[in-house]
């Protein structure tokens, strides 16, 4: 299924995050802080343009399961970087593990359900 022509921005992007993600995986044991500081700048405006784009959406969709996930690992994901523990292993799995799970739930589930309540492409 072809992607909503404004949603093709957030799939780019998530595509660098997944990119990031499998860096992490490979080498948990690294310090990978330079990496995720620089890839974060953009994360966070992705978060903001994800939240922004859905809120009026939500109550149309009455997917109260989609929206609390999406909300939950977006205030995860922000609290764990506030608290960042660059060189344990554990906490570049777990940021990792989130941050991957998050972008595939966002492109399999959430995105297909919001398709459907964004207006038709130009």
């Amino acid at each position: 299924m072809k992607r909503h022509p404004a949603l093709i921005p957030l799939s780019h992007e998530h595509h660098h995050t997944l990119a990031l993600c499998t860096r992490i995986l490979r080498h948990p044991e690294t310090d990978h802080s330079a990496d995720i500081n620089e890839h974060y700048i953009d994360l966070e405006k992705h978060f903001v343009h994800e939240e922004t784009m859905f809120a009026p959406l939500w109550e149309k969709l009455g997917r109260d399961d989609l929206r609390g996930r999406f909300e939950a690992e977006h205030a995860e994901l922000r609290e764990m970087h506030v608290s960042p523990a660059y060189t344990n292993p554990a906490w570049n799995v777990k940021f990792a593990t989130l941050l991957r799970d998050h972008a595939r739930f966002e492109e399999r589930e959430l995105f297909p359900a919001v398709e459907t309540l964004l207006p038709p492409a130009e």
